[in-house]
């Protein structure tokens, strides 16, 4: 589909000790060899459903993972910032490796050839900043809000130097593969296939706007024609890494925001407005996607009811390797 983004660099192999809150784990370093699929430590063997949470010690121990990290890693505890709400209780288990982007690790901008400190500076926090429009025509022609207060603004500030954390936990590793932990790449991946025009669903826009007002709070996107005539469309993105038998589920705990956004969207295409969720599934094992009764059953009704308003679903599928993450193809929306 020809959409792909680059994670900031360089990413660092951590081993997952536990999770502090819902946006923040500790982590210790670990060896380059000893971390991720390619090196043979995939998570093939962790327990699913456990608990991660303080306290727990599913999987391997916690003195087992600092114990596998390397030389000089005990004592050496990062505590991570974790841009994702959702349990991933079967990802994020004690001993489980990871990669991190970690700003100490990246080169001063006296090491870096060319380029003042201050453009350096803009070159480490652009990847993390707040979701925009890509540079072009589509962009240009619609001005843009300033960025919202919520956790994408939080994380935008990794490289400004008054973070509480060392850095961001991007990637884990699971049953043999990378999984994306992180909740805020489905808005940068919908606005750069909105200017590669690579979703046939929403290919003849020109225009959008980021963190659109609406209700009690905002919406991702508002996309509009160019001279064209097409409805204003609403757009609410996103992130999944859930699979089960190859079936992404969403959500992965309770989420009365997201049932709100459903509702939304429902009112705004009785509004005579067009009205779309997309999910990103931030893994390639998935074949299709649906509502997570189980975690969450008046998500799963509200879909039915938006669904059965007008509002379209649309899911796609993405390869994730510590280089980057890529839109691999739509798969099919459908009931539990």
């Amino acid at each position: 589909m020809n959409v792909a983004l680059p994670w900031p660099s360089p990413l660092v192999p951590v081993i997952i000790l536990r999770r502090l809150n819902r946006f923040a784990v500790e982590a210790v370093p670990a060896s380059p060899g000893t971390s991720g699929p390619a090196g043979g430590r995939a998570g093939t063997d962790q327990p699913r459903g456990r608990p991660c949470g303080p306290g727990h010690a599913a999987g391997r121990t916690v003195a087992a993972a600092v114990g596998g990290a390397g030389d000089g890693a005990a004592g050496k505890v990062l505590r991570l910032h974790l841009p994702n709400s959702g349990r991933m209780a079967e990802l994020l288990v004690p001993g489980t490796p990871g990669l991190a982007w970690i700003p100490a690790a990246a080169p001063q901008p006296e090491q870096q050839a060319g380029g003042t400190p201050a453009a350096s500076r803009r070159q480490a926090r652009a990847p993390l900043g707040p979701p925009q429009p890509l540079p072009g025509p589509a962009a240009a022609a619609v001005r843009q809000p300033p960025p919202p207060s919520g956790t994408a603004g939080r994380a935008g500030s990794a490289a400004e130097g008054g973070r509480r954390t060392a850095g961001d936990l991007l990637l884990v590793s699971f049953n043999g593969r990378w999984v994306s932990v992180d909740a805020r790449m489905p808005n940068r991946l919908f606005a750069a296939a909105l200017d590669r025009r690579a979703l046939l669903p929403f290919a003849a826009y020109r225009r959008w706007q980021t963190e659109v007002p609406w209700g009690a709070g905002r919406l991702d996107f508002r996309l509009e024609g160019a001279g064209e005539p097409l409805r204003p469309c609403l757009v609410e993105t996103k992130s999944c890494n859930l699979v089960e038998d190859g079936t992404a589920l969403f959500p992965d705990a309770p989420t009365a925001r997201g049932a709100r956004h459903l509702e939304e969207l429902a009112q705004a295409v009785r509004q005579g407005w067009r009205a779309a969720v997309v999910w990103f599934v931030q893994r390639d094992d998935a074949a299709r996607l649906a509502p997570h009764r189980r975690a969450d059953p008046h998500f799963a009704a509200a879909l039915a009811r938006a669904r059965a308003a007008g509002v379209e679903a649309y899911a796609y599928r993405c390869r994730v390797s510590p280089a980057g993450i890529s839109l691999l193809g739509p798969i099919p929306v459908v009931p539990e």
